[in-house]
């Protein structure tokens, strides 16, 4: 197996200039995430809880919605596939999507059933910041109609025919379905673009992808593995990759970095960057996984690509709430902040 010299800060820096302008096919699961924030000053005589003076609420996209408003972010053009359901939610989801520079040309509007949302309701006194207390997920989970599997199959045939690499953000709320996830990777083939994965399901079906960004408790629950220890997600890692389900795989691992795995060459971690006062990880996987598209779709190697998304998400995680990260934010990172170690 051969190993690769560590890229330099001005190799990396080159790759995000890069980044301007490259389409990306981001097709999954579209998510609203909603927050509602409050004041909380008295504890309720009804019951032990919280009674909240009710201060503001905001959407934003989430799920795959989120890993295209990173592309953009990041100075790519997302090209957004994806299921709405014919209600409010989706109309305030198609709204964000909108506001936030995105084309919602490529959407599916499901009227059999209502958007995925994520209700998160933060709560804190005058003088604190507000914390997340609790969260209420709902919406429509089923799989797909042949209807619309076939509509969305053409949908992401059209995005990937003029994108440079293509983002699957499979979320488990029944988008990428086996039979569009197959098409849209042998769509992508015939293109010859690369295929970021980002799924916390059946990770195996993914076969021919360029690369899987599952994190370590994703790997644990889709391969059943008996430890989060690093030896044992070794193991998952390189019988992911060897056994030819996808050329790359990146297992992110927190505070403790990320393995690298790639065919034909030995694995690789990656140290963490940045503060170890993590504000908040939501987000942090889109955000790994945009940049990987992106970086991937500018001609990066695997590691400049995985060195990259490990700054990008030491960025993310310092923000509260569904974040994104920005191309300066991105290049500031690079220049001023501790490199990734690599091992191994």
């Amino acid at each position: 197996m051969t190993a690769r010299p560590i890229p330099t800060r001005e190799a990396l820096l080159a790759i995000v200039d890069r980044f301007r302008g490259h389409r990306v096919a981001v097709i999954g699961d579209l998510v609203l995430d909603e927050y509602w924030v409050g004041r909380s000053s008295r504890i309720s005589r009804e019951a032990p809880v919280l009674i909240l003076e009710h201060e503001g609420d905001r959407h934003v996209p989430g799920g795959a919605a989120n890993a295209a408003v990173n592309v953009r972010s990041l100075g790519g053009a997302p090209l957004v596939v994806g299921r709405l359901g014919a209600d409010p939610a989706g109309k305030a989801l198609a709204r964000a999507l909108r506001s936030s520079g995105l084309s919602t040309g490529w959407l599916f509007k499901d009227g059999s059933g209502g958007t995925i949302v994520k209700t998160r309701i933060l709560a804190g006194s005058s003088h604190a910041a507000r914390q997340q207390i609790v969260r209420l997920d709902r919406g429509h989970t089923e799989r797909l109609s042949k209807a619309a599997e076939r509509k969305l199959t053409r949908a992401g045939r059209s995005a990937i025919r003029q994108a440079k690499a293509v983002l699957l953000s499979d979320y488990g709320y029944g988008v990428l379905s086996p039979t569009l996830r197959r098409a849209a990777i042998a769509d992508a083939r015939r293109a010859g673009i690369p295929v970021v994965v980002d799924s916390r399901y059946d990770l195996a079906s993914y076969r021919g992808a360029t690369l899987l960004t599952p994190n370590e408790h994703e790997v644990l629950d889709a391969m059943h593995l008996p430890s989060l220890r690093a030896s044992v997600l070794r193991r998952a890692g390189e019988s992911l990759v060897n056994g030819g389900g996808a050329r790359a795989v990146w297992i992110t691992r927190g505070s403790d970095g990320m393995l690298l795995f790639e065919r034909g060459s030995r694995p690789r971690g990656l140290s963490i960057v940045g503060s170890s006062d993590v504000a908040d990880v939501t987000g942090a996987g889109d955000a790994v996984s945009a940049t990987a598209a992106l970086a991937l779709a500018a001609g990066a190697s695997q590691l400049e690509a995985a060195m990259l998304a490990t700054y990008a998400a030491s960025v993310v995680v310092m923000k509260r709430g569904t974040a994104t990260v920005s191309r300066e934010e991105l290049r500031q990172a690079i220049r001023l902040e501790t490199a990734p170690r690599v091992s191994g």
